[in-house]
């Protein structure tokens, strides 16, 4: 019988309460490796096992395996931030699918793709993508409950279209990696933000935040200096994935630690240091 038709057999036996039936559905789960996963993951999001299913997903993931895998990724040269992401929020949420930041982000995408034409320049093009995710779809920056967790991780992001500036700005830079823009995350002190580097003209900032509105490098110099920090040119270029995942930690870290929650506290601030070092911790 090949796995599909054994896993099938499988869910008529997610509900039974018995701890011996329990653990024979999670071994063979195990045993089933990635198409098991799979296969759990569509349960828990489309049926009514829903429940069972996630339950399941939360003992085979835990917390601890999800951090491992998210500092495997973040420390990868070629790190792709969308995976850093999911894994990040796996630290939190364990039974999270893996296409709980795709499915949303490519159908955002393909409507951006479908709006933006090549000749068009680079200006017109971002004014587009702008007006489709905060315009059309309605994103908007979280005015309330900044400091909540929540509006920090993209897959709430998605659902509830309200966000802090670090979980927009990365919505905006991965539907316009979609849509054939290459922007970068730049990792400014006080608002995070995205970017379009050209060598030939200064670049273009994009304050996600405030409903994708372009900032250029002298105001962002002033904002620096407004809040007594130096307007180093470091500051205002492009960062990498693991600088920007570190940056996630930080504010994850300083939120839990708000809501007084000390396990998670310590370990998105853990987890900070073992990227970039404990002396970026303050960085917001």
């Amino acid at each position: 019988m090949g796995v599909p038709r054994e896993l099938s057999i499988l869910s008529r036996l997610l509900d039974d309460p018995s701890p011996v039936v329990q653990s024979a559905v999670l071994d063979r789960v195990r045993q089933a490796g990635d198409e098991g996963m799979r296969w759990l993951e569509k349960l828990a999001s489309e049926s009514d096992l829903s429940g069972p299913a996630r339950d399941l997903l939360r003992r085979l993931r835990t917390p601890e395996a999800a951090s491992l895998a998210f500092l495997a990724i973040a420390r990868d040269r070629d790190a792709n931030v969308e995976d850093g992401l999911l894994y990040l929020e796996r630290i939190i949420d364990p039974s999270l699918p893996d296409n709980a930041l795709r499915d949303d982000l490519d159908k955002l995408g393909e409507r951006a793709r479908g709006l933006l034409f090549s000749p068009s320049d680079i200006r017109s093009r971002l004014r587009t993508l702008s007006r489709v995710i905060f315009g059309e779809k309605g994103y908007r920056g979280a005015e309330e409950g900044i400091g909540d967790p929540e509006n920090t991780l993209l897959s709430q992001a998605l659902k509830t279209k309200r966000g802090n500036p670090f979980a927009l700005s990365l919505l905006y830079l991965l539907v316009a990696r979609r849509a054939g823009l290459e922007l970068c995350p730049v990792d400014l002190p006080g608002r995070f933000m995205v970017g379009y580097f050209n060598q030939k003209d200064d670049p273009i900032y994009v304050d996600c935040f405030a409903g994708g509105s372009f900032r250029t490098p002298d105001e962002l110099r002033l904002a620096l200096r407004e809040n007594d920090l130096p307007d180093d040119s470091e500051l205002l270029g492009p960062t990498d994935t693991r600088t920007t995942l570190a940056r996630a930690c930080r504010i994850l870290g300083t939120q839990y630690a708000e809501k007084g929650d000390a396990v998670r506290t310590q370990t998105f601030l853990d987890l900070a240091a073992a990227l970039v070092g404990k002396s970026r911790h303050g960085r917001r």
